[in-house]
């Protein structure tokens, strides 16, 4: 018989620091994670699920809108970038996510529930920026999840984004008001001050000693 799985949720602003500490719990844990999330999903949709808008006008969608504005060079959705938003030099400022978009980030947390039952133990990153993410999410309530918010101030954000260089400017601020809106965790970390292993550390610890995993119920 199939055991179950531990589930390590995070959740903060583009360039809080999710893939990394994911890939340093990963290195630390005994047993293998696998680590998956909404940068794994969203870029498989195909590129006509995304629409750009410079916030002018109504663009409609059934799954991803994004909104870029700044006076810069247009942006535009290239196939070859996997349905991610080429940039130029204007700025993301909102994303919305149509009924499409909400059924592929259900089928997601579905997934990872379907992952843990079979015994492996997941990491999932996410942007939850508004409720119907959280409804999703909360698809995971019958898993042992340990929520996990990573906050960072806006201007560290900002220049982490500017360093990665594998995405255009706007993300970390467009999210940073959002994500923690509904404000309930089973741990927070501070990712500035903190090493992407020394967060691991701490999740880590909160998974051996038994921490307290009741965000979802709350």
């Amino acid at each position: 018989m199939m055991g179950h799985g531990n589930v390590v949720a995070l959740n903060g602003t583009s360039s809080a620091g999710k893939t990394s500490i994911a890939k340093a719990l990963q290195e630390i844990m005994e047993a293998p994670y696998l680590h998956t999330g909404v940068d794994h999903f969203l870029p498989r949709l195909p590129a006509w699920c995304f629409a750009v808008s410079d916030g002018g006008g109504p663009v409609a969608t059934d799954h991803v809108l994004l909104v870029y504005q700044g006076g810069g060079r247009a942006p535009t959705v290239d196939e070859r970038t996997e349905g991610v938003a080429v940039s130029g030099d204007e700025a993301l400022t909102r994303v919305r996510i149509g009924q499409g978009g909400i059924k592929l980030l259900a089928g997601m947390y579905r997934a990872v529930a379907a992952t843990f039952v079979a015994g492996v133990d997941v990491i999932v990153d996410d942007v939850i920026h508004d409720r119907r993410g959280y409804a999703a999410v909360v698809d995971l309530r019958d898993a042992p999840v340990l929520f996990v918010g990573l906050r960072v101030p806006l201007a560290v954000a900002e220049r982490r984004e500017r360093e990665r260089g594998d995405r255009g400017p706007g993300g970390a601020a467009a999210f940073y008001d959002l994500v923690h809106a509904h404000g309930v965790y089973d741990l927070g970390l501070e990712t500035m001050g903190e090493s992407p292993t020394e967060c691991a550390m701490r999740i880590k610890r909160a998974l051996h000693d038994g921490h307290p995993r009741r965000a979802f119920d709350t």
